[in-house]
């Protein structure tokens, strides 16, 4: 009677009891449920053991639950989840009617900053930031152009998995010194103007054989000469201050920063200044513009032996009669005396600072005082004088105009400065200087001694 009973009976597949009374009559019914009480004591065993095996597949369903195969860094999706929901939709390895009948699991929050609401930036922190050194399946590679090959180079570093790009740079252009020195340019413009000079004195021994005759020819009408009476002294005042200037001015000219940059405009300007007067005083030979004024005698036979000993006695002399070695006359257009007075005050004026104004008041105030002596003097007529001052200042100021404006060291149809004859030499000797020159003074030029050094440095 036992086994009848137990073959009608049997589990559903939820795991619950089920029997075939359910499928017979009503009058069946009745009589199932009036069975012996072995029977349904039977019954209950049968039932307890079969939950049993359901709490025993349950605990191993947690467990496959508690431990997953993957790392989950979180969602912004299941942050806003409730627990529950992210309970059921994390983890599919159950039916959904077995998840639905399971009470809840009570799993370890996630450690973040807030708790169980995770936000968008703990998201971004969580993610790795570097990608997966094991994963093999990606293509790391970084494809280039075919004209970017010799640009862009791109090596990978199967090791670590970490990216590195290597860009090659070109090599480094040495920038060029905006104010060069030059030294060589300097020394080459040194020896033009040595030769100028030397042309000079070669005009002036000719054209002292070529002087009108003083007792025939008296000096020229002249507005200032005729009026004032001649003050022999008054010649040598002025050489005096043109050595004062000229030493001065070189000082000057020494202790500037860009000394080199200065002394190479400073020989170029002489010897275009002298280049000029040398060819002035020879194709005009003017009158002796003095009555008291020595000359030597003139030689009808001049030889080059000649010519020449009168040049190196000049040239001793640096061009000066107050050492008693300017004895020749004729050099009268334009006043050489006049050239280095204006140009000393122009070129001291120039390269030193602005806060020294009393020195160029001075050495403005030292011109004007040594051009006044040499018309006293009746040393030129004052047509040289101001021809002098007119070619010194324009070819001074067209000089510098070229030197400080980039745009006007080239040839072009509108710059009618780069027309002159000497503009190719310019562009030899000032190509590479760029823009106007600091007037950066005073600069100590040796090494020694070193508290003039660092006064140089402070200034």
């Amino acid at each position: 009677m036992f086994c009848e009973d137990d073959k009608q009976s049997s589990f559903n597949e939820d795991g619950f009891l089920s029997s075939d009374c359910s499928d017979t009559d009503t009058g069946d019914e009745t009589n199932c449920l009036s069975t012996d009480s072995s029977c349904s004591t039977r019954k209950y065993w049968l039932f307890k053991a079969r939950i049993g095996s359901l709490q025993k597949k349950w605990k191993h369903a947690k467990q496959m639950v508690l431990e997953p195969k993957f790392t989950d860094y979180g969602s912004i999706t299941s942050a806003e989840l409730p627990q529950s929901q992210q309970h059921i939709s994390s983890h599919t390895l159950l039916s959904p009617r077995s998840v639905l009948s399971l009470p809840q699991l009570q799993e370890d929050e996630p450690k973040t900053s807030k708790g169980k609401n995770m936000s968008q930036v703990d998201l971004y922190q969580r993610q790795p930031l570097l990608p997966n050194a094991n994963n093999k399946e990606k293509n790391n590679e970084y494809f280039v152009d075919e004209d970017e090959e010799n640009i862009l180079q791109h090596k990978s570093n199967s090791s670590n998995g970490h990216m590195r790009i290597e860009m090659p740079l070109p090599a480094p252009i040495r920038e060029e010194p905006r104010y060069p020195q030059e030294k060589c340019k300097t020394l080459t413009a040194f020896f033009v103007t040595i030769i100028s000079f030397i042309f000079t004195l070669l005009s002036l021994s000719l054209v002292h054989d070529r002087l009108p005759d003083r007792e025939k020819y008296g000096p020229l009408p002249d507005i200032f000469l005729d009026n004032v009476p001649a003050q022999d002294w008054a010649l040598d005042v002025s050489e005096y201050i043109i050595i004062v200037a000229v030493w001065l001015m070189i000082v000057i000219m020494v202790l500037h920063k860009h000394r080199f940059i200065v002394f190479r405009r400073m020989f170029l300007l002489l010897s275009l200044l002298y280049m000029y007067r040398a060819i002035t005083m020879f194709v005009t030979v003017m009158p002796v513009s003095s009555r008291t004024y020595y000359c030597s005698p003139k030689s009808n036979h001049t030889t080059s032996l000649d010519v020449a000993k009168r040049i190196m006695q000049l040239f001793s002399g640096f061009g000066l009669s107050v050492n008693g070695k300017h004895t020749y006359c004729g050099d009268y257009i334009y006043s050489g005396h006049t050239v280095v007075l204006v140009f000393s005050y122009l070129f001291v004026s120039e390269y030193t600072p602005k806060k020294l104004y009393l020195l160029h008041w001075a050495y403005g105030l030292l011109a004007a005082v040594g051009v006044v002596m040499v018309q006293l003097s009746h040393g030129h007529y004052t047509v040289d004088i101001i021809i002098a001052y007119y070619v010194t200042t324009r070819i001074f100021w067209i000089y510098h105009t070229l030197a400080n404006n980039s745009s006007l060291k080239q040839h072009s149809s509108n710059n009618y400065l780069g027309r002159c004859w000497w503009f190719p030499f310019f562009l030899y000797f000032e190509g590479k200087v760029n823009g106007p020159v600091p007037k950066q003074w005073p600069d100590w030029p040796l090494p020694w001694p070193r508290r003039f050094l660092a006064k140089s440095r402070e200034s």
